[in-house]
């Protein structure tokens, strides 16, 4: 943070803190070049040190402030995906009918109603269509199946074990065993 020419770094970028422009090259030349270029008839340039300070501290504060309602708004996404992957998941775990993610969402704002009504549109955002259970259990297979792919690839010897057998409704259920050592045994 500069008093001179009001600047910050965020993520290694000087940031004007007048104009919240970032300035391209991380050199004092550019910098001061910026400031007397962009705001040298400003009337920053006539404040004293104590002023400036002030000033400084002020704007820093307003740049955190929409800095962090940025981050608030990706925390509350990431949060709600992260949510929908859960419930796509015990769903698949649990052999239900991928359309129950509606019947789950609703069964959650229901609950939300009740216990946290401030919550409820954090709930509401929660996707849980078929399609989009679906395609979080295709995601949540994929990475499984990227996962074993790269454990059996550090694999030096392994064996495999195949059983397949019908159950009650005559559906084939397919067990597979893999054994594996690695080069550290």
């Amino acid at each position: 943070m500069d008093l001179e020419i009001f600047f910050t770094v965020v993520r290694d970028k000087p940031v004007c803190l007048i104009c919240n422009e970032a300035v391209a090259v991380f050199k004092e030349y550019n910098i001061s070049r910026h400031f007397t270029s962009k705001h040298k008839n400003s009337n920053y340039e006539a404040m004293s040190e104590y002023e400036r300070k002030q000033n400084v501290e002020s704007l820093c504060n307003k740049l955190s402030g929409r800095q962090n309602f940025f981050k608030k708004v990706n925390t509350i996404q990431e949060a709600t995906t992260h949510e929908s992957y859960i419930v796509a998941y015990n769903i698949s775990k649990n052999n239900k009918a991928l359309s129950d993610g509606e019947f789950v969402k609703q069964c959650m704002l229901q609950v939300c109603d009740v216990l946290c009504p401030d919550k409820k549109n954090n709930f509401q955002t929660v996707s849980l269509s078929r399609k989009t259970v679906t395609s979080r259990i295709e995601a949540i297979d994929k990475n499984l199946t990227s996962q074993l792919e790269s454990k059996i690839g550090q694999f030096k010897f392994c064996s495999i074990a195949m059983d397949e057998s019908t159950d009650i409704n005559d559906s084939a259920q397919l067990v597979l065993f893999i054994r594996g050592v690695n080069e550290n045994f």
